[in-house]
């Protein structure tokens, strides 16, 4: 098992592995590989309600219609939130 690495440590994902993570995720949530680790080492850890978010509460919710999915890599301890909403709101 890999050293655990304390939050805010890890580098974060740059657009370019978010963007990775998240067509990772869409093909097949169950198998999403870490763009510098590889597979078998990203867990989901949670989903959120993607509105609540934007008012800056978190609540969980299962992941249908507008969620946020929280993704972890145990291999090098970078997390990213991904917004899967999908209906379009008034701003």
């Amino acid at each position: 098992m890999s050293e655990f690495k304390k939050p805010g440590t890890a580098p974060e994902f740059d657009t370019e592995e978010g963007l990775a993570l998240a067509l990772s995720y869409l093909e097949d949530p169950s198998d999403v590989p870490c763009p510098k680790c590889g597979p078998g080492l990203v867990e989901v850890v949670c989903f959120l309600d993607a509105h609540d978010m934007e008012n800056g509460r978190v609540q969980p919710t299962s992941p249908e219609d507008d969620y946020t999915v929280v993704l972890y890599c145990h291999g090098c301890g970078r997390a990213a939130a991904l917004d899967l909403s999908r209906e379009e709101r008034d701003a």
